[in-house]
């Protein structure tokens, strides 16, 4: 069957608490007689009756107190501490004669029967009038609450069924637990006093009538703060961000309850008030609802699971009776006594009960419960409580050894802060998103922590931690002059470095120490030295608190000064016919000086035929001056020059330049044969052959400086 339409009428809602008595609807009445059921929803009507006055208790006579107890208990009692024998009571039997009931000390089951007989015998008493039992007595508390519990609400000889939302604290810390706003009043809007919790297998979940409570109920606590609708419990509106349906019940701490932040799954119903508590969800935190499954918990129809989806309202209102009441809705089963019961989604409390309709020919179950989000402000102070995961420590790893001021981190899921004992004075971590994060002490030593996950008043169990603390290894020296891998020009004569403050320093050079104290700032030097060309490797190390560092190593270079070029400047160019025929310069005496002339082949379409050249050539430096001879002056082209100067094998950076020879101006010229238009005839014979003559004997001379000069080229490229 289709969903109903999401807007309902007030009529179409109730409030899903549960009538026990004097109620013409929902009524449960006992013996022979029918339950009498109204046959379309309601609200849960509450009395119209005035409260019928109930007798007062007889008071009990009081007996006389006697100023001691009797002298023989009281030998009994030194005879049992003599023994290794504990008195857990004493009395008279049926039969009226003395008994007393006792534990043996000792574990052993010899020793203790051993020690029963020995305190019989030196107490005067017949092995039969001694009662041996295993412990000493504990109280059969059944205080467990968790959500999703029943409960009722007393008004005079009326009581309301409602289900329990969640544990909580209240401001101070003490416990409460929060329920439906609408379960603390009646009909007439007068507060409801006194709850008690009912028995958890008698509840509707598990087929039970329902309205079965303890022989001698013990008061589980008064509501305090009970909103239903709008602020003063006025009926509200639709957008009216006040109105909520949210209660608090204070509990009675004499009661002995043990409130757990866990949602029951009704799979552990027994006869005891606390089985509910055999099989619950975790509360781990609280949110807003979100589209998709959703679960309640109540007494009525136990733990249930629907949907949220598009067909329902996320966050909204609905009029529940006459009342306004901010929540959600989805399909999730509920009915009358299941108001103030949990609403999770996962482990996240989203919402309690507050009403809807049930199931039936006019439509789908629809449930309507408050937003917590919204409904905790309300009940300033309040909290949810919570089941935190207990810390754990991620890095480092448990029992290792870290350096002093190392840190510490860890995960504390759903807390704000996680506590820190057993290392100096306990200290608070902040958590951000799940994570959190402190620092190791700073002496050495063996530490142990113990750590706490929290939010507000809920707190974990708590997570041991050990770690050892050790003075950080002592840092290797750095080396900054010469720096390693750099190159130098000129003999070195110190070292320096960093390091740690006031720590002493060895450099090691060719097996000779040299000792330096690192200063205030940091910085060392090491003098007298006298490094000259060649490649060093030096090492050094540093102590400081007793602890000596590794070796630190550093490798430069000394070279030689990069020679100078003097005849050329870089860029130069040189007219065709006056290209350089040496290259000169300046550098250190007795140095040699090697050049690389690399040429390439000119531009110009003139002259090709004339090419640069390359080689290699090398002079010494006399009296600062160097000079190299090309041989012949170059050609047109383009040269690149490298020039380095080397000094007992360790060579120079080079000095680098180029320049260019440019190539011949393009010749000027004409002229021809005679004018043939005179009509005469060609000359020939003599008179041709001077001009033949003179230009074969040019070509004659061309040829032999074209040999000339490929000869000169061949000389210089292997030279």
């Amino acid at each position: 069957m289709a969903r109903r339409p999401l807007a309902l009428t007030a009529a179409a809602t109730i409030a899903l608490g549960g009538l026990f008595f004097g109620s013409p609807a929902y009524a449960e009445e006992t013996g022979d007689q029918p339950v009498e059921q109204t046959t379309e929803p309601t609200a849960e009507p509450t009395p119209t009756a005035e409260a019928t006055e109930q007798p007062a208790a007889p008071v009990a006579e009081e007996t006389p107190a006697e100023d001691a107890p009797p002298a023989a208990i009281v030998e009994a009692a030194e005879a049992a501490e003599e023994e290794g024998v504990a008195i857990v009571a004493f009395g008279v039997n049926a039969a009226g004669e003395d008994v007393v009931v006792v534990t043996a000390e000792s574990t052993d089951a010899a020793e203790g029967d051993a020690a029963v007989k020995a305190f019989a015998d030196s107490a005067n008493l017949d092995d039969a009038n001694v009662v041996t039992v295993a412990s000493a007595p504990v109280a059969f508390a059944e205080g467990e609450v968790v959500g999703g519990q029943g409960y009722i609400g007393l008004v005079g000889q009326n009581a309301y069924a409602c289900s329990i939302g969640f544990s909580a604290f209240a401001p101070d810390g003490s416990p409460a637990l929060l329920s439906a706003g609408h379960c603390a009043y009646d009909q007439n809007n007068a507060k409801v006093n006194d709850t008690t919790l009912t028995i958890p297998n008698q509840e509707p979940a598990v087929g039970g009538p329902g309205y079965e409570v303890p022989a001698v109920p013990i008061l589980l606590g008064e509501f305090g703060f009970a909103q239903f609708g709008s602020t003063g419990n006025a009926p509200g509106s639709d957008g009216d961000v006040n109105a909520t349906d949210i209660s608090v019940i204070d509990i009675n701490e004499l009661g002995g309850f043990s409130l757990l932040p866990e949602v029951t799954d009704w799979s552990t119903a027994g006869a005891g008030l606390g089985s509910l508590a055999d099989g619950t969800i975790s509360v781990k935190g609280v949110g807003s609802p979100v589209a998709g499954n959703v679960s309640k918990s109540g007494r009525t129809t136990g733990f249930t699971t629907g949907t949220i989806d598009g067909n329902d309202v996320l966050d909204g209102w609905a009029q529940i009776e006459d009342r306004w009441v901010r929540g959600f809705s989805s399909n999730t089963i509920a009915a009358p006594g299941d108001s103030g019961g949990s609403v999770i989604q996962g482990n996240t409390a989203v919402g309690v009960i507050s009403g809807g309709t049930e199931d039936g020919p006019g439509g789908e179950q629809w449930t309507w419960a408050t937003s917590l989000v919204h409904a905790l402000p309300k009940i300033s102070g309040y909290e949810v409580a919570l089941d935190l995961d207990a810390p754990v420590v991620t890095s480092p790893a448990p029992g290792s050894t870290v350096v002093i001021g190392s840190t510490i981190t860890g995960t504390a899921p759903g807390a704000e802060l996680v506590e820190v004992t057993g290392v100096g004075a306990p200290f608070e971590v902040p958590v951000s998103n799940g994570t959190f994060s402190f620092a190791a002490p700073g002496a050495p030593g063996d530490y142990s922590y113990t750590l706490t996950s929290v939010n507000g008043f809920s707190t974990s169990e708590s997570t041991s931690y050990a770690l050892t603390v050790e003075l950080a290894p002592t840092p290797a020296p750095v080396f900054t002059s010469p720096a390693s891998g750099s190159t130098v020009t000129e003999t070195v004569t110190s070292i320096s470095g960093t390091g740690v403050p006031a720590a002493s320093v060895v450099v090691t050079i060719d097996g000779v120490d040299y000792p330096a104290t690192v200063d205030g700032s940091g910085n060392w030097t090491v003098t007298g030295l006298e490094l000259t060309y060649g490649t060093h490797t030096v090492s050094a190390v540093q102590t400081a608190n007793d602890d000596t560092s590794d070796a630190a190593e550093s490798t430069f270079g000394v070279v030689p000064v990069a020679p100078a070029v003097t005849s050329v400047a870089d860029g130069a160019e040189f007219a065709h016919d006056a290209g350089p025929s040496t290259l000169s310069g300046t550098g250190i005496d007795d140095s040699t000086i090697t050049v690389r002339l690399d040429g390439a082949e000119p531009t110009s379409t003139q002259g090709a035929a004339l090419a640069a050249v390359s080689g290699t050539f090398t002079a010494s430096v006399v009296g600062g001056v160097w000079t190299v001879d090309f041989g012949a002056a170059l050609e047109p082209g383009t040269y690149s020059v490298s020039a380095t100067q080397t000094i007992d094998g360790v060579a120079s950076a080079p000095t680098t330049l180029t320049f260019r020879v440019l190539a011949a101006p393009a010749p000027g010229g004409g002229g021809g044969a005679g004018d043939p238009g005179d009509g005469n005839l060609a000359e020939t014979g003599v008179d041709m052959l001077g001009p033949i003559s003179a230009s074969a004997g040019a070509l004659i001379l061309l040829a032999g400086g074209i040999t000339l000069m490929a000869m000169r080229r061949r000389t210089l490229m292997e030279s």
